[in-house]
């Protein structure tokens, strides 16, 4: 199969790098601008309440910018807060805990370096209730940040599911694919997978759910994910690069901060995904 992968050639635009859409200072202002100054917690939407998931995206996106985390011991905290000893899961903050919440957690105290015995009930807990794909995915990232080789359980009925996931569209496809790379895993249909995805480009650039009106970040950000770690492990695809730094710029609203999809509100989401996926961008130009 590598064989069949290597022969896909990847384009990239010479001008991808100067294209439509770079984060700046004003990106970095309004992320701090969604940070509570009381808990260190970072916010969706500036109405909005600190939680995990605000977290986990304005640490990372402060990071891929090579920008320090203010307050970072509250930060710290208030992860920690969000996670209970006693049943081993985290939560949103007055909120059930679920396989999405607990991969999240997860991938944010990794990053902050919080000590891992302290949060090991998470990942005994995506092991006991991760079944659908879409749980599968979410908790292969945080076995991702944990690291593959020290996962305390196996992953072969993660990699099933992934595997008897069908995945003709270029959401799916980019999805299954970059959760198989993620776990070192070779995907049966990786060919297939990387063709959905050269082929569901669309004409604004991007990518999107399969049937919907136009692209949205989200989406882009799983397949160009998708690419990158194909590259990093000698696959390469096809995609027109520099276009989905326009449709980027599509999503930046006055407020400096940017939507999931053009014309939405912006919020934490947004920026997270714009800034990752400008990173992603960056890393396969090279």
């Amino acid at each position: 199969m590598r064989a069949a992968l290597t022969t896909l050639a990847l384009l990239i635009c010479a001008t991808a790098s100067a294209q439509g859409f770079k984060p700046d200072t004003d990106t970095v202002k309004y992320i701090l601008a969604l940070q509570d100054p009381a808990t260190g917690g970072f916010k969706v939407t500036p109405a909005g309440k600190p939680s995990l998931r605000a977290c986990n995206g304005g640490v990372k996106a402060l990071k891929a910018m090579g920008q320090p985390v203010p307050e970072l011991d509250k930060v710290k905290a208030f992860v920690a807060g969000c996670y209970d000893a006693k049943s081993g899961t985290f939560a949103e903050p007055g909120g059930k805990t679920d396989v999405a919440i607990n991969a999240v957690g997860l991938m944010i105290a990794i990053d902050l370096g919080l000590p891992r015995e302290k949060f090991a009930g998470a990942m005994t807990y995506l092991k006991d209730n991760a079944k659908t794909f879409e749980e599968v995915r979410i908790a292969a990232a945080a076995v991702e940040a944990w690291g593959v080789a020290d996962c305390p359980f196996s992953l072969d009925g993660w990699v099933k599911t992934a595997g008897d996931t069908a995945a003709t569209d270029a959401r799916t496809a980019g999805s299954v694919l970059a959760m198989h790379l993620r776990l070192g895993k070779p995907s049966p249909n990786g060919v297939a997978q990387i063709a959905a995805i050269t082929g569901g480009q669309n004409a604004d650039g991007g990518w999107g759910v399969q049937g919907a009106a136009g692209s949205d970040l989200e989406t882009c950000y799983r397949v160009v994910r998708a690419l990158k770690l194909a590259r990093a492990d000698g696959r390469k695809a096809t995609a027109e690069l520099a276009r989905v730094r326009t449709f980027l710029a599509k999503c930046e609203n006055p407020d400096n901060g940017y939507g999931v999809k053009p014309g939405e509100p912006s919020s934490m989401s947004g920026v997270y995904y714009a800034v990752v996926i400008d990173k992603f961008l960056g890393d396969l130009a090279k």
